[in-house]
This record gives structure tokens, C-alpha cells and sequence, in this order.
């Protein structure tokens, strides 16, 4: 739900908006229908907190090429409708960069600006959001209130974070550690499929991921009625939901769901995205280029941003680089991050490019170049072509399309580890950029940073950019497009730029969570094992059944090739309290891994061919394996893209009131180690910081407070979950067709072939209430207490909002006395034109002839 801050800015564009068109030939229902509408935003968006999960306004079915001041709408409407997953800023606010353009350009930035007018604390930066010229707009998604302490997220002054706060030490929630993503939609000015399919791929994501955080367990209502009195402003005591306000969370959870399986989202597809931005950092310019987009020209100005990078260039040519805003934004993007991986969509051809594109390289390959291969092959089948489209071709720039001196992808790449191949820029344009700007130490530039030449035509034709229909399932059908299939590809990337590794069941039962967004353990003053998922098993019992293992299920991702992976499972007793580092959230800690390795079992998949311990990502080139076969009603069944891997943990000799903790772990892309035979330079390893850190475990790079490591003996983790032993008799009389009897209604359930319950998801999200039912017994608690959160209060939000609604109700009077003065004195005038038909709204895109194939890269 937005807060008042937000209400202010809608509220701000508005009167802005008003003020902008009151001329004389403006007419009186546009202003009113502009007033009205503020006055409904306002009020709708005012609605009780549980109203969390903002649905987007239906869109076409047809993507359509977004001009400049509908990308500005639309980001501005992700940023006020997601606050706690995105910030939209602008290079010139963030890092103080000039204009590029004229006084004529870019006139819709002063909508942007006037957002800005509602936050009195920085007036800086609102004089930073207006000027001459165009903005170059920034958009930020990362889940802000699991890592509050981002300085990305600083950039939103109205940030609260609403989650417990930390420990002693800030980093200790592992913002540190997040990898950073990187996507330029257009450097070229002309060429116009990368902005709206960053902005349609944005869209989907902050959608998938604010209804996925939902229901809020910290706002979930307790046991004890005494939780649930109310205070005199109308605010539950203790930070918690009435009943009624917690059924209406679960209802708002399940109807945006609903509303996404519609759209081709289902849960498996929304976890993913959900996932995709609460585990990393995903850096968004939409358009680099901002002059030349408003203006549908390559250049910016004059020069091509795309020449402007100092890698490569010939001697004494120091003030050729760096000379554009658009070179200085993106310069600005990296020297405040780390980035992994990136994208950079271009137009004239199609194709995927990757390094090399220098020519000092011409006919070498670059250090890193099977998995350079890898990564660009699964781009290419992911995205799939339509008709009178193939699949993009992929191979090196130098190939591929053509060497250039001074672009963006071998700086990005090599600009840190090739230093000989650097010059610092010393350029003259918009009064000059200070040289060490262009001094880089030794990780900011270690990326895969690859060209994405979307589409033949610079501009294609709508029917080619294809529909909203089942978005993520590739397909070569009509409903395939340029734009569809970026938007498949730039997931990809996010996808890839870190491994992961996810339990997903045990027995029948599977989890209806993966990653819950803005929800951080590392943050929480309780401990892993007060809040990982929990399940209760029944044990052998005095009988001692001849069932005395349980089957657990798990899934590798953002990877190629699973060399390894397994369950490694032991008693929490055994673990310490926290499970990640207390300083930087590294997780596990070392104090962990020591646990693991020495008192822990480990169980290899029993679903893989014999002698084998891996398996094959959705991404792998032979495609997903293990993968069951389809036409069954299970996760793997219904949505076979992912590998689904199956262990049994022994309980047999486990007295009830065992905690068991569980974790996956895998080890990937070993072989991205090879060197190729041509490599150049020669004799070099890995270079990039995405090979490094799956295949050096002592890797270690940092970058603008931001760090990569590697991973003792190259294991990634998944969270655990908790297997608790039960007693049998626990069980006896529960009917499954009938949870509700048996005291399980809510509960998540599986059972075999003979009706006798095997596995119960206790404290799932859906329960009813706090997650225990009577029947079952809770766990002993272990050290470390609940963090308790408090909602905004109502009273000061309603106080904000009516004194908003009368502002608008004041200037809207204002506007109309203003319209009734002039309009008595130039009656004839007025109607004359309107009668004659006159138009009076101006177009913020200029008109230009499509250029249609040419001009490359």
C-alpha cells in the first residue's frame, strides 16, 4: 500500500499536469477529468493496509512500441504502485550528470519533477529532476525492505522498512552480497525494441513479487484474542492484523494470484519471478540514449555513445571517450556497482554478440568463452523465433557483426584486468568529466556484458512484437515477437547471474513458497529454525513401521551444468543460532559449513542414472534433466522445466520431538573453467566474475561496498527447512478428506497410497491461525526472540490523505474561477475554435521516417 508520500506525488503530478495545460483553449472537462482522477487515486489508494498487491491497468494484447513520455508514465506508475520493490531515479539526481538536449526536449521530464516537489527534505534533488534537456531515468529493482540498508534503497527518501530491524552491524543482512544485473534498453537512439520490453519485463516482475510476499506473516493474528484489542486510533495492538483483517490478506493473496495464472503466471512462474527480485539487485536504463529516443536518432547529438568507452581506442584520442551523457551515465551505473551480468539491446540485425568485438582481438577468443557460448545458446532458445523470424544467431561481435573502438561490451568485460587496453577519458563536451572517472580498480569491470541486436527493422511493425499471451513459455508461434521474447531473454539473464538451490517437498507435499519477498532470515533476531518452513513427519513409533525414511525433493537453478548435488541433513541442536556470517550474512557461515561437514549425513539423488550425481538445468542446451514425464499432477509433472531431484533422509532411529535440519547444496559449470585453445590474451584464466565464483573458491572481488566471493569447495546452499518427528498416534483418526475434522484445516497435507498422512507443511502462509494446530506439538524453542513490527498508523495516513483531498478539491476551484475569467472575455474566440476543430495537444515525439534495416549496431 502506498504511503502518504506516494498519495502526494500523484497528487503533485496533477496539479502540475493542471497548471501546465491551463491556457485559454484548453478544455474545462479535460481539467476536471484530471482533478477527479487525482481525487480517485487519492482515495483508493488510502484503502486498508491489507490492500497490498496493486494490480496493473489491463494492457493491450499486442505490445506496441513505447514513446518517450509513455515510458516515463510507465515507469512512474511502477514506481508509486511497487514502492518496496523498485526506485526510480535519474543519473542526474544520483550522480549529478548534466542534460543533453535543448530546451524543446524532453518536455514531459517535468511531470517527473514535480514527484519530486513532495519530498521537502532534499531540495537538491528535486532541482536535480528539472532542467534543460532530457533526463536519463534509472530504474532500481531490488527488495527493499529485506535489505533496507542497500544504498540503493537510500535513494528513496521515503523508504520505511516495516520489517524487524538488524543486528549490530548493518551488512549483517547481506546486502553486500547480492549480485548486481545490469540492462540498457537503448544506446542507440533509433533503435527502439529494448526500452519497452525492460519496461513490459519490469512490470512482471513487481507484479509477481508483491503478490508473492503476501500474506505478510508479520502482520499474521496470534492465539491470544489479547492481540487483537484495538487502540484508539484503530491500530491492533502489537503490530497484528484483527481475524477479519488477516482473512482479507489471504483473500487479497489468493485473487492476485488468480489474477496472474490468468495472465499465464502460475505459481511456479511467479515464484521465479518473485525470486528474480528478491535475491538480486537489477539495475535498469531504459534509455542510455535519452536525447536520441526522444528524438528517434542514432546519436546523441552528434556522437554515438556507443564510440565512447575508453577500451580500445587509438592513441591520443583521450578526449574522444566519455563525451556523451548517455557514455557517462552507464560509467556512473558501474562504478557504483558490481555487476555480474548484463544486456545491452540494440537494433539492425539479429543477432546475440559477445566478446570479443575489439579489434586489437580480431580472430582470438576471449578468456571465458564456453561459458560466454553457453549463457548467449540459452538466450538464443529461450527467446525462439516466430514466423519469418528464426532464433537469434549467437556467436563473438568480431563474427558476428563487426569490431568497433570504444564500445560498451569489451569495456564492460576487460576494462578492469586488461589495463593496457584503457585510457583515461579527458573530454571537453557539457564543460568536461574529471579524468579519474575512467580509473577503475581491479572488479568493477568483470562482466558478461552482451550485445542484444533484437530486430532487422530499427523499428519493427507492431504485428512482430508479439502478445501478452503465456509470456514465459517460449514459443515460435505468432504470439512470439521482438518484444516478447526480450522480455524471456532479459529474465534469463537475471536468472543466471547466481546459482540457487531450493527444497521444494517432502513426500507428496509441496511447498506452496519458494523465496517470500521482503522476507530476510539474516535479518531477523529470531533464528533460522524459529522461521524456515516446517514439517511434521510421523516417526516409526513403538512398531517400528518398516517407513523409516522420508523423500525430499529439490530444484538447482541459475546454472547450466549440475555437476553435483545432494541433501545433507543432521539435528539442529547441532547448529549454531545463526546460520549466516554476524558481520557481512554470508551464508552458511563457516561455523555452519564445520557443522555440516563433520556431524551431518549426505544423500545423493536417487532419481539420476547410477553413477551419476547431477543433472542438467532448464537452460542446458540437452535440456532439464532429471525432469519426470509430463501428463501427472505433480509440480514436476505440470510445469516440466525445471529439474527435479528426490532423496530419502532416514528417521527410523529418530524419537518424536526430533528436529531434523535439511539443506540442498549443488556445485555448477565446472567445466566454464576450461580455457579456450585461441584464448586472448594468452595463457589467462578466468576472468570474469561469474565464472570465478562457481569455479574458484577463494575468489574474492569488491566493488562500491558491493562483493563477490567464491564458495568453500564451490557448494551453493539452499536455505534449510525442519523436519520434526512425530509420534504416529498423532495421526490416528485424521481423515484427509476432511482437514477440517481432524483439526489440519489450512494445513498443507500429503499422504500415500493408503490414506496414512506422511507429511503436514505446518506453519505454511495459508494456515488459519499462528500455524499450530492442537493436535501436533510444538518443538521446543531455542535462544533469540520474535522481532515484532507495527503497520504505519492509520491516523497520521488519513490526516495526510484529507488534507491532499482538499488541496486538490481548493486548486480545482482555483483552476475553474481562473477558466471562467478568461472564458467571459474571449467567448467568440474560444468557440470559434472549437468549432473550427482546432487541436491544441502537442506531441512530445518528433515524427521520423523509419529508416527501416541499416546503420548496425
Amino acid at each position: 500500500a502506498a504511503g502518504p508520500m506516494q498519495h502526494g506525488a500523484y497528487l503533485l503530478v496533477t496539479i502540475h499536469i493542471l497548471d501546465y495545460t491551463m491556457t485559454p483553449n484548453n478544455n474545462l472537462s479535460a481539467l476536471l477529468f484530471l482533478t477527479v482522477g487525482a481525487i480517485i487515486v487519492v482515495v483508493v489508494s488510502s484503502s486498508s493496509p491489507t490492500a497490498a498487491a496493486a494490480t496493473p491497468q489491463r494492457r493491450e494484447d499486442h505490445y506496441q512500441i513505447l514513446p518517450s513520455s509513455d515510458l516515463l508514465n510507465r515507469l512512474l506508475e511502477l514506481a508509486t504502485t511497487y514502492p518496496n520493490f523498485c526506485t526510480l531515479t535519474t543519473t542526474q539526481e544520483w550522480f549529478g550528470l548534466p542534460r543533453a538536449g535543448e530546451s524543446e526536449d524532453c518536455p514531459f521530464d517535468d511531470i517527473y519533477a514535480a514527484t519530486k516537489q513532495s519530498d521537502a527534505t532534499t531540495t537538491t534533488t528535486s532541482a536535480a529532476a528539472s532542467g534543460v534537456g532530457c533526463n536519463n531515468y534509472v530504474l532500481i529493482i531490488q527488495d527493499k525492505e529485506a535489505y533496507p540498508n542497500d544504498p540503493d534503497v537510500q535513494l528513496d527518501t521515503n523508504v520505511s522498512p516495516s520489517s524487524p530491524q538488524p543486528r549490530n552491524d548493518e551488512s549483517s543482512e547481506g546486502w553486500t552480497l547480492v549480485p548486481d544485473v545490469f540492462l540498457s534498453g537503448s544506446v542507440h537512439g533509433n533503435e527502439r525494441v529494448g526500452p519497452t520490453s525492460l519496461v513490459e519485463m519490469s512490470e512482471l516482475l513487481l507484479e509477481s513479487a508483491a503478490c508473492e510476499s503476501l500474506p505478510r506473516m508479520k502482520f499474521q493474528p496470534g492465539d491470544d484474542n489479547s492481540n487483537n484489542e484495538n487502540d484508539a486510533s484503530g491500530e491492533t495492538n502489537q503490530g497484528k492484523f484483527t481475524q477479519d483483517q488477516w482473512e482479507q490478506e489471504l483473500s487479497t493473496a489468493q485473487t492476485c494470484r488468480q489474477s496472474l495464472t490468468q495472465k499465464g503466471i502460475p505459481s511456479p512462474l511467479r515464484q521465479w519471478l518473485a525470486r528474480l527480485v528478491s535475491t538480486r539487485r537489477t539495475i535498469i536504463i531504459p534509455t542510455a540514449n535519452a536525447l536520441g529516443y526522444s528524438r528517434n536518432k542514432r546519436e546523441e547529438g552528434t556522437i554515438d555513445p556507443n564510440r565512447d568507452f575508453p577500451f580500445d581506442i587509438e592513441q591520443y584520442h583521450e578526449n574522444e571517450c566519455m563525451q556523451t551523457i548517455a557514455g557517462r551515465s552507464i560509467n556512473e551505473l558501474w562504478r557504483s556497482h558490481l555487476f555480474q551480468i548484463g544486456l545491452t539491446f540494440h537494433g539492425g540485425m539479429e543477432v546475440i554478440g559477445y566478446e570479443w568485438g575489439a579489434p586489437t582481438y580480431l580472430n582470438l577468443d576471449a578468456p571465458d568463452a564456453l561459458a560466454q557460448h553457453e549463457i548467449a545458446s540459452a538466450y538464443s532458445r529461450y527467446s525462439n523465433g516466430f514466423p519469418g523470424h528464426s532464433p537469434y544467431d549467437f556467436g563473438t561481435m568480431n563474427d558476428k557483426v563487426y569490431y568497433v573502438r570504444g564500445g560498451m561490451e569489451d569495456w564492460a568485460f576487460a576494462g578492469s584486468w586488461d589495463p593496457e587496453r584503457v585510457v583515461q577519458c579527458t573530454p571537453t563536451t557539457y564543460g568536461g568529466y574529471p579524468k579519474e572517472k575512467t580509473l577503475y580498480n581491479n572488479s568493477t569491470l568483470r562482466a558478461f556484458n552482451m550485445l542484444i541486436e533484437t530486430s532487422d527493422r530499427k523499428e519493427p511493425k507492431r504485428e512482430d512484437l508479439g502478445s501478452r499471451e503465456n509470456p514465459l513459455i517460449s514459443t515460435s508461434g505468432r504470439e512470439n515477437g521482438h518484444v516478447a521474447r526480450n522480455i524471456r531473454l532479459a529474465l534469463l539473464a537475471m536468472d543466471v547471474v547466481e546459482p540457487y538451490v531450493s527444497i521444494r517437498g517432502v513426500e507428496e507435499l509441496m511447498f506452496e513458497d519458494d523465496v517470500v519477498p521482503t522476507v530476510n532470515l539474516k535479518r531477523l533476531t529470531t533464528s533460522y529454525y524459529d522461521d524456515a518452513k516446517l514439517v511434521w513427519v510421523p516417526g516409526s513409533g513403538e512398531k517400528k513401521s518398516s517407513i523409516t525414511s522420508r523423500e525430499i525433493t529439490w530444484t538447482v537453478g541459475g546454472a547450466m551444468t549440475i555437476d553435483r548435488t545432494e541433501i545433507v541433513y543432521g539435528l539442529w541442536d547441532d547448529l549454531p543460532t545463526q546460520l549466516a556470517e554476524s558481520e557481512s550474512g554470508f551464508f552458511p557461515s563457516m561455523e555452519t559449513r564445520n557443522v555440516i561437514d563433520v556431524k551431518f549425513q549426505f544423500v545423493q539423488p536417487s532419481n539420476v542414472e547410477r553413477g551419476s550425481s547431477g543433472g542438467r538445468s532448464r537452460w542446458h542446451a540437452d535440456g532439464t534433466y532429471p525432469a519426470e514425464p509430463e501428463g501427472g499432477d505433480t509440480y514436476a509433472q505440470i510445469y516440466n522445466f525445471d529439474p527435479v531431484f528426490k532423496a530419502s533422509i532416514d528417521i527410523g532411529n529418530m524419537p518424536p520431538g526430533t528436529a531434523i535440519a535439511v539443506f540442498a547444496r549443488a556445485k555448477v559449470d565446472k567445466d566454464w573453467a576450461t580455457a579456450a585453445a585461441n584464448v586472448g590474451p594468452a595463457n589467462l584464466g578466468p576472468a570474469s566474475h561469474i565464472v570465478n565464483a562457481r569455479t574458484n573458491p577463494s575468489y574474492f572481488a569488491s566493488n562500491a561496498g558491493k562483493v563477490i566471493r567464491g564458495r568453500e569447495y564451490s557448494w551453493w546452499y539452499s536455505d534449510p527447512i525442519t523436519v520434526l518427528v512425530g509420534d504416529p498416534k498423532e495421526a490416528e483418526g485424521w481423515d484427509i478428506n476432511d482437514t477440517t475434522a481432524s483439526g489440519l484445516s489450512h494445513f498443507s497435507l500429503s499422504s500415500n497410497a493408503r490414506g496414512i498422512v506422511t507429511a503436514v507443511h505446518v506453519n505454511s502462509r495459508f494456515t488459519g491461525k499462528a500455524g499450530w494446530s492442537d493436535t501436533l506439538p510444538r518443538p521446543a524453542p531455542r535462544s533469540g526472540g520474535g522481532g515484532k513490527t507495527t503497520p504505519s498508523r492509520f491516523s497520521r495516513a488519513s490526516a495526510a490523505l484529507v488534507v491532499m483531498l482538499l488541496i486538490a478539491i481548493l486548486v480545482f476551484i482555483r483552476l475553474v474561477r481562473r477558466r471562467r475569467r478568461h472564458t467571459y472575455g474571449q467567448p467568440v474566440a474560444v468557440s470559434a475554435d472549437v468549432e473550427d476543430g482546432d487541436n491544441f495537444d502537442t506531441s512530445y515525439r518528433d515524427d521520423v521516417e523509419n529508416e527501416g534495416i541499416g546503420d548496425l549496431e
